[in-house]
């Protein structure tokens, strides 16, 4: 570092010019021209900052004490991620991870490139499987399942080691978000989380991904089921306690009326209530992230015949199980024990013919 008049003169700098930032963009067409834009910061979604859109583009400027991951919202179909950081940043819109300009946006835009390589690798694979056993539905969703276990070593090892130099940095809170956190086991991620600094752990994000890994945990394959109260789609009271550990299977659907894979997923439980509903298997519907009175419309538009489970908060099964995207099917042993999670299509299908054919 140089020193004498050129610490003189960084001495006489007011201290928040240390701290300026700009953030600039560019659209493709006039619509949005005179329409107020906001940085918004993801850890509690706060707008941090705002400025006019004029002649397609728009510039922020501002001071920043600590760079965080904030996002920019045009429209439903036009935004751009971005860490808010001393220096001029320019974000992307054809490209929404692809920002520019200072060293953590520079290191985000890498992974994110890291990312889609990996992605276009997985769904290539998938095609391949889906052409190789297009005659086996079962078949398919098995190999597909194996390879996912094949790569899931490789991106934890990657995570570790992009983590060893962004474990407490924007960066590092933009990769709680990857494919590399997102695909690998939760042993993994507890151990990479173990090593965050001081600022990271501090986030919201942290915290909350840290809970959903205990409630795994408490939740797991093996372990007892964890009970909820609430009613009946005719209101009346009910609780999982009232199915489970009865000496029947039970496959418990966590599902909402907004939710299109949930949707999707109703022929495959159908053909499930109807094979086995004699035979030791009850399906069992639990009503989450959604409003009651969209229930019953549901059902009527999907003819849904197995009986439903609306708890008191509509967000406490998710919570008490440590799910965070749905539908999230679990299969419950004759004495409540946690049999299989996370349940979908042929390889859900697979699993209840597999202990109903014992």
């Amino acid at each position: 570092m140089l020193v004498g008049g050129m610490a003189m003169l960084c001495a006489c700098q007011p201290s928040q010019q240390n701290n300026s930032y700009t953030v600039t963009g560019e659209l493709d067409d006039s619509t949005h021209n005179g329409k107020k834009i906001y940085v918004m910061r993801y850890d509690d979604e706060t707008m941090i900052d705002s400025t006019i859109i004029d002649g397609n583009k728009f510039v922020f400027k501002g001071q920043v004490d600590t760079a965080a991951l904030c996002r920019i919202d045009v429209d439903r179909h036009t935004f751009a991620n971005f860490i808010l950081e001393v220096g001029d940043i320019k974000v992307n819109f054809k490209d929404y991870a692809q920002p520019s300009g200072t060293p953590q946006n520079d290191a985000m835009a890498q992974i994110a490139k890291e990312e889609d390589a990996i992605n276009a690798a997985v769904e290539q694979k998938f095609n391949e499987i889906d052409q190789q056993y297009a005659d086996n539905e079962k078949a398919a969703e098995e190999a597909k399942e194996q390879y996912v276990e094949t790569i899931k070593t490789k991106l934890a090892n990657r995570a570790a080691e992009l983590y060893s130099t962004h474990n407490n940095d924007a960066v590092g809170y933009y990769l709680l978000y990857s494919v590399f956190m997102d695909v690998i086991d939760n042993t993994a991620k507890e151990k990479i989380m173990s090593s965050f600094g001081p600022w990271l752990k501090s986030q919201k994000m942290v915290a909350n991904r840290l809970e959903l890994l205990k409630r795994l945990k408490m939740t797991a394959e093996g372990m007892p089921f964890v009970d909820i109260e609430g009613t009946d789609a005719d209101g009346n009271p009910s609780a999982l306690s009232h199915y489970v550990g009865k000496g029947n299977y039970v496959l418990l659907d966590m599902w909402a009326s907004w939710c299109s894979p949930c949707m999707g997923e109703i022929p495959n439980l159908m053909k499930l209530h109807r094979q086995y509903k004699d035979k030791g298997l009850t399906v069992l519907g639990l009503f989450v992230w959604d409003e009651e009175s969209n229930m019953k419309k549901a059902i009527d538009k999907e003819g849904i015949e197995w009986p439903q489970i609306v708890p008191s908060d509509n967000m406490e099964p998710m919570n008490l199980y440590g799910v965070d995207g749905i539908p999230h099917i679990i299969l419950f042993a004759p004495d409540g024990t946690i049999l299989k999670r996370n349940l979908r299509g042929q390889s859900m299908i697979n699993a209840v013919n597999e202990v109903m054919n014992k």
